[in-house]
């Protein structure tokens, strides 16, 4: 369990927590590159708790202002981006990309009223198919890490994303927690439940890192010779992500990346930014993704595709396809509580202490920051950021 004022810590993420204070130290995924045209129709975009406006200006920047215009609060989003900026329907003042006011059509000519106005704006940029923001103080803006998902030009890369409920700890938490695949996933279940219960326990070996928590599972399957286990690596990395690395094949080497931003919306909603990465194929071809933009899953409302009486797996919900295989996830990190878990009714295992690790790295980077410190994983050596790999070291990834 986990007590409540620490839980309150880490799961209220709007302006002024301290949860929300220490998010906003690090750049967030706010939309994908391929959405945004320049002079293209803005989008209403919530993030952190606050109503904001995504756009890409008419020289091609994007930008990321406050949804209300600062004359009359009218929402920007049914705005014009032209003449450099986005102008408000309302009564045409032009806001660019830092927030200035550069046009108030009615004010009388010579007025400097609009250079007294700075509208609520946040610095973007983009990389690897992604649009970041940093939300934080301006004097505290670290660099945007170059990850290797990002940066790497020698293969082929997608970029995805899709909403979900409740807030970002439980999916978080759900993603970490490679143990529950040989349970929510496993489809067959009637039969693959006797194969499972006689294999080794599967083991978690993890630890703190300068990005994180690192970890290693150990994970048995049959196979006519006896067991096999397999090594599964997967990586936490503040404040809110997580990749893992997979065989398209098993047992082949071809390695796919899949790095993830958990970024909240609010306290009770979620956005899931996906960047997976493939090298080129053994013949030098580049591998073929979906298409870049939004998932798509069955979610609540459609009872997450759940079949009970003719899909043989826990929960009814097929594991088959990509939309399903989503959905049990979501199904099993937004059924633990709306908007947010209570996390003093939790009672956990032996393969939760990762878990609790992670935690505790991230209410670490919150205290650091109520004291005027850095947390983990905020970059400023231009040296340290040519390309960020988050991997273990030799030693511990060695098989």
């Amino acid at each position: 369990m986990l007590q409540k004022e620490l839980n309150d810590l880490l799961i209220r993420v709007g302006p002024g927590t301290p949860g929300g204070e220490f998010m906003r130290r690090y750049w967030q995924p706010v939309g994908l590159s391929s959405e945004l045209t320049s002079g293209g129709k803005p989008r209403q975009v919530r993030v952190l708790g606050e109503d904001l406006v995504l756009f890409r200006d008419d020289h091609g920047r994007p930008g990321l202002l406050g949804l209300h215009c600062s004359h009359r609060l009218t929402s920007l989003e049914y705005g014009r981006v032209e003449d450099g900026g986005i102008r408000c329907p309302f009564h045409g003042w032009v806001y660019d990309v830092d927030g200035r006011c550069l046009e108030q059509p009615a004010e009388p000519e010579g007025s400097s009223f609009k250079d007294r106005i700075r509208h609520p704006a946040y610095p973007c940029q983009e990389l690897g198919g992604l649009i970041f923001a940093y939300m934080g103080p301006p004097d505290r803006k670290p660099l945007l890490p170059n990850y290797e998902t990002l940066i790497r030009a020698d293969g082929s890369r997608s970029c995805s994303f899709y909403p979900i409920d409740g807030n970002y700890l439980q999916h978080l938490e759900g993603a970490l927690d490679t143990i529950h695949a040989a349970y929510l996933h496993t489809n067959n279940w009637s039969v693959k439940k006797h194969e499972l219960a006689a294999l080794p326990k599967p083991q978690i070996e993890f630890t703190e890192t300068e990005y994180g928590v690192w970890q290693r599972g150990y994970k048995a399957s049959p196979s006519p010779s006896g067991p096999k286990v397999a090594l599964i690596f997967t990586y936490f990395f503040m404040p809110a992500g997580f990749i893992r690395t997979a065989e398209t094949h098993k047992n082949e080497g071809d390695f796919k990346t899949f790095q993830s931003w958990y970024v909240p919306v609010d306290d009770g909603h979620t956005t899931r930014y996906i960047v997976a990465f493939s090298p080129p194929n053994d013949d030098g071809s580049l591998f073929h993704w979906p298409r870049d933009g939004q998932v798509m899953q069955p979610g609540a409302d459609a009872d997450y595709g759940r079949d009970y009486d003719r899909t043989d797996t826990i929960s009814g919900i097929s594991p088959t396809t990509p939309a399903t295989f989503r959905a049990q996830d979501t199904m099993a990190n937004e059924t633990q509580g709306f908007p947010a878990v209570d996390r003093t009714l939790e009672h956990l295992g032996a393969h939760d202490p990762v878990v609790t690790a992670m935690r505790m790295v991230m209410l670490k980077g919150i205290s650091d920051v109520e004291k005027g410190l850095d947390p983990k994983h905020v970059l400023r050596d231009p040296a340290m950021n040519e390309m960020v790999c988050i991997r273990g070291s030799e030693e511990l990834e060695r098989v």
